[in-house]
């Protein structure tokens, strides 16, 4: 039997493995929400950490231990696919909580985005106008946000990265108006000198950084923002539902 490489996995996937090595070498054919409860841990924690040793699914893991033959899946998902099954098994619903408690304090949306973040922003001000009764507007034209702001105006910026354009003369120009900001990044960025009032990193996990900001995909963009409408839809009295 060929030993697995363990040296990627966190001290806690370590421990998991470590006790159902143990237990499979004895000879005990656990179902994956067995193997959770003795290791009190959830079974997505199980199928993770199945994965993250290389095998498709906890059956294949545990076939390992048998030492009988393991047909693995001849087309591997890609590494994007791999960080959103990450993503979306760690998600932060405090986020979505955090985000809503922010917007329902403003009358007045501005959502900005540049590239892709722009079709993004279209899609989520789309949304948006679905299951509120706010005045929502969707620009990618910094003037244009700056002209209609005010002191009952949130800015809504959707950036991946916050490094493919500086947002700094934006900023500028919406405090002027006495208007608040919100900076949405996916991946963590230093934003200690940013103007922006709220900032919130959707994921801890990022994208290739051999790929350009605009290269880079949105799929957490539209998770999230799926989450909002759902939490916003929620929350409307049912006779004022759309």
């Amino acid at each position: 039997m060929l030993k697995l490489d363990t040296n990627h996995l966190t001290q806690l996937e370590k421990k998991i493995h470590t006790i159902l090595s143990k237990k499979m070498d004895e000879g005990e054919n656990l179902k994956i929400i067995e193997a959770a409860e003795i290791c009190e841990v959830s079974p997505s924690k199980i199928s993770k950490l199945a994965r993250k040793l290389g095998f498709d699914n906890f059956k294949q893991y545990k076939l390992y231990f048998s030492g009988r033959p393991i047909e693995l899946s001849s087309q591997k998902n890609s590494n994007e696919i791999e960080r959103l099954k990450i993503y979306l098994e760690n998600f932060d619903t405090k986020l979505v909580d955090d985000f809503v408690s922010v917007f329902n304090k403003f009358n007045k949306i501005i959502i900005y985005g540049l590239g892709p973040s722009f079709i993004s922003a279209e899609y989520f001000g789309y949304k948006l106008a679905t299951v509120t009764n706010n005045n929502i507007t969707v620009t990618q034209h910094e003037d244009h946000a700056a002209l209609i702001a005010d002191e009952d105006t949130l800015l809504i910026v959707l950036s991946v990265t916050g490094k493919f354009a500086s947002f700094e003369n934006l900023f500028h120009e919406i405090k002027k108006k006495n208007a608040n900001i919100m900076l949405l990044l996916e991946e963590y960025a230093d934003t200690r000198f940013s103007k922006a009032d709220y900032i919130l990193y959707l994921s801890k996990f990022k994208q290739d950084d051999n790929l350009y900001p605009f290269e880079k995909t949105r799929t957490i963009f539209f998770i999230f923002i799926e989450e909002i409408i759902a939490k916003l839809k929620n929350m409307l009295p049912e006779d004022n539902e759309h």
